[in-house]
């Protein structure tokens, strides 16, 4: 699962820098906790479809979940980036190796990620209305 994640984001780190070329610099009044997890969206979709690819070509999880669940599964670990590393320091320190304390943040996302979407799955097909 951590390898996954983290040759996630090394084809994030390959579209980092045209996403960052359409980055505006300025917050508008956007609270703190705002400017904090605000990345631009052409790399959080950069991201999500890097992901997706990643995922869909090493048939994780094929058996259990859908195209659409790899998505959001992708989807949520982008956010927990988000959450915990800001824009600069995601452009200045992810774009090498991941380190120890990095990997260690994308695995856990990424299994985090994956037990709540399977949870929701199930809790669906449970109650169809």
């Amino acid at each position: 699962m951590g390898k996954i994640i983290i040759a996630i984001v090394a084809v994030l780190l390959f579209s980092l820098p045209l996403s960052c070329m359409s980055l505006l610099t300025d917050s508008y009044g956007a609270s703190k906790e705002a400017e904090s997890i605000k990345y631009p969206s052409s790399l959080i979709h950069s991201f999500i479809e890097g992901c997706y690819v990643v995922f869909k070509d090493v048939k994780f999880k094929s058996d259990t979940i859908w195209t659409t669940d790899m998505k959001e599964i992708c989807g949520c670990v982008m956010d927990g980036i988000r959450e915990e590393v800001t824009l600069d320091e995601f452009i200045n320190d992810w774009s090498r190796k991941l380190t120890p304390e990095q990997e260690s943040m994308t695995e856990m996302f990424g299994m985090l990620c994956t037990e709540q979407i399977i949870k929701e799955k199930l809790r669906n097909q449970k109650d169809p209305a």
